[in-house]
């Protein structure tokens, strides 16, 4: 048996710190409470990850009524309030709601120290490479999740929150004017107005809103998770815009040719209309394990067309050959490299 202690990283202690939390929202029990205390006097950055969740999830008061615990003279209602659905938000973009995502287990009684929106429903959703999945939210709305893909979602009698943490999703949301729908991204909200739309992150971790239906609110940056149509800084959108909240966002017309092209992947398709091949390699390489090495800037460049199966590699790579002469050669096990035929010259 080794008496070696490994060394706890700052998202181990960040995810004890928000089991803590979890624990503390249906009330700890007197073991706990002394667990607790150990885990804080452990280490003072446990005293701060502990506060730093309790601020984002708005618990603060439940602290305060500890307060014995902490070791230092800090006050942890001394932190500026935030708002419960601000607190939620920022809580999930941290990955904490992991921790509690057992929305059927009910507290035994309401927390004596803080007032919590009940959660009525709360889950984690995930697609592994090359796969998609549907969805089906307990308030009528429907989401698709396309390859590599990761929802939080969580609703309570107040609000609905979805956060996207990677991939891709296209919702349908279903009409509740009391409950608004909200999908956070980053720092970027998303309000549904009535509305479907699909969100996407990239690999730069750029995101690229598309509005298939309704109108769709934007905000940036989400510090307060507040969206107002008084706030001059939101911008909105209608069915058939577009936007990538890059350094510079623009709101553009999509047509709805380029809208089916990119929605595609709902019907397991990959659709190409003259993409250059860098781009298309880059789009088929997110449905599997492989890696496409293009060894030219040249026939990086060349344009491209065609429609596949999401994750047919080599219905791929044989439309390259018949009609691109394009050269597919396997390095390993895990990449190809492609190349142009030594007689033909790019398009």
């Amino acid at each position: 048996m080794s008496n070696v202690i490994p060394m706890q990283n700052d998202q181990d202690r960040r995810q004890q710190a928000a089991e803590w939390i979890a624990k503390m929202d249906r009330d700890l029990s007197s073991s706990e409470l002394e667990q607790l205390r150990a885990w804080i006097r452990a280490d003072q950055r446990n005293e701060r990850e502990l506060e730093e969740c309790a601020r984002l999830w708005d618990m603060l008061g439940a602290l305060h009524s500890l307060a014995d615990l902490m070791p230092h003279e800090k006050k942890p209602s001394s932190w500026r309030p935030v708002a419960l659905a601000a607190s939620l938000a920022l809580a999930l973009v941290a990955g904490l709601a992991v921790l509690v995502n057992d929305a059927s287990v009910q507290p035994a009684h309401e927390p004596q120290v803080a007032e919590v929106s009940e959660v009525v429903d709360q889950a984690i959703y995930t697609t592994p490479v090359g796969d998609q999945s549907t969805i089906h939210l307990n308030d009528g709305s429907v989401v698709q999740l396309n390859t590599e893909t990761q929802l939080q979602v969580r609703m309570t009698a107040e609000y609905r929150l979805l956060t996207l943490e990677q991939g891709e999703i296209h919702i349908d949301v279903a009409h509740d004017p009391q409950r608004p729908l909200r999908v956070l991204v980053g720092d970027k909200v998303f309000e549904a107005l009535g509305t479907s739309f699909n969100v996407r992150i990239d690999e730069s971790g750029e995101v690229e809103l598309i509005v298939t239906e309704g109108r769709v609110r934007v905000e940036l940056p989400a510090e307060s998770f507040t969206v107002s149509e008084q706030d001059s800084g939101n911008t909105e959108l209608a069915q058939g815009e577009r936007i990538v909240l890059d350094e510079v966002p623009e709101v553009e017309a999509i047509a709805d040719g380029d809208i089916e092209v990119k929605l595609a992947w709902r019907e397991g398709m990959l659709v190409f209309r003259g993409s250059s091949l860098d781009e298309a390699v880059r789009e088929v390489g997110r449905y599997t394990h492989l890696e496409f090495v293009v060894q030219s800037e040249d026939l990086k460049a060349m344009r491209v067309a065609g429609v596949f199966k999401a994750g047919d590699v080599e219905g791929f790579l044989a439309s390259l050959r018949a009609n691109f002469d394009v050269v597919d050669r396997r390095i390993d096990e895990e990449t190809i490299a492609l190349s142009l035929k030594p007689s033909s010259s790019v398009l």
